[in-house]
């Protein structure tokens, strides 16, 4: 059964959620790309992009 949840535990989970993109970023794409993502950055729509497929993936 579904438990619904509360506003603040949704917040908790969006911040676990981006602490693991985090660590897919500086991990596990990171090493397969070629450059220095950290540093060198990418423009906003290439984030956003990649963190709906790291979304997508996740499920």
């Amino acid at each position: 059964m579904k438990k619904k949840i509360g506003l603040d535990k949704f917040c908790d989970l969006l911040s676990k959620i981006n602490m693991d993109f985090t660590d897919f970023i500086l991990e596990d794409w990171e090493s397969e790309e070629e450059g220095n993502v950290k540093l060198d950055g990418l423009y906003e729509k290439e984030w956003m992009n990649l963190y709906l497929q790291f979304l997508k993936e996740r499920n």
